[in-house]
């Protein structure tokens, strides 16, 4: 019929399309679209809604479900983007279960590996996949590499989250490197996050703990007053201790 150039009304093609993608042959139902895009003869939109959907499922097949979308306007592409936003979707789900996985499991250089071919195939990480992976470096002290992501996540998405600079200022305060850290709680507020009392209440307690720099802390509590947040009482307790001991160290060493 097809090589013959003589093709049934839509209504009829519309069910030998929906045949073939129900029979997992999208390929076939392709060819069916395409003939009658040749034609000019009108679909209905449910099988043209169908085939989008089966090209999706396949790597080597999308381009064609997006020249499909393309050939669609107003209602009908309105309602053709749902089926492959849908599939679109679901495959990113997958790419950042299994990038979360190798994370979790410190293999990293899997979870990069799963990241490339996730863009290669047209899907933009969101920021938390980026996050997840950051996480991986920071959690085994591989600071440059997770540097080197958050370099790649704020050129890629304008706004991120508190998460993000969480993980890695986590990791800078657990390699001592607290003027990392403080680095990047003033560069929060410029990728449109707020820090919070999370990234407060890391810092002032690693450096409190740790470098002993109770002025600091303290700058970082008036900080905190400043924009509305509040420290729990320990860690509060916990500056005025260190400066106590400090203090009382040097009364004794000048006496």
């Amino acid at each position: 019929m097809l090589d013959a150039g003589v093709l049934p009304d839509g209504e009829r093609v519309g069910r030998i399309i929906s045949w073939f993608c129900n029979g997992k042959k999208p390929k076939d139902a392709h060819l069916v679209y395409s003939s009658m895009k040749v034609k000019k003869q009108n679909l209905p939109r449910s099988p043209v809604n169908l085939l989008i959907s089966s090209l999706c499922k396949e790597d080597e097949t999308v381009n064609l479900a997006l020249e499909i979308l393309g050939d669609l306007s107003g209602e009908a592409r309105k309602y053709g983007i749902k089926p492959f936003s849908a599939v679109v979707q679901g495959l990113k789900c997958s790419f950042q279960l299994v990038i979360n996985g190798y994370s979790k499991a410190g293999n990293t250089g899997e979870a990069m590996k799963m990241m490339k071919l996730m863009e290669s195939r047209g899907l933009k990480p969101e920021v938390y996949t980026y996050t997840v992976n950051m996480s991986g470096y920071a959690n085994g002290g591989l600071m440059e590499e997770a540097c080197k992501i958050l370099s790649q996540v704020k050129k890629k998405h304008p706004k991120l989250n508190p998460v993000t600079y969480h993980t890695i200022i986590r990791g800078f305060c657990r390699l001592e490197d607290f003027d990392e850290g403080l680095k990047l709680l003033g560069e929060m507020k410029h990728f449109g996050v707020q820090p919070n009392v999370d990234e407060y209440n890391k810092l002032i307690q690693s450096l409190s703990l740790k470098a002993l720099d109770w002025g600091t802390a303290e700058k970082l509590l008036e900080e905190m007053k400043d924009n509305g947040l509040h420290l729990n009482g320990i860690t509060k307790g916990l500056i005025r201790a260190v400066k106590e001991r400090l203090e009382g160290e040097i009364e004794i060493a000048e006496a």
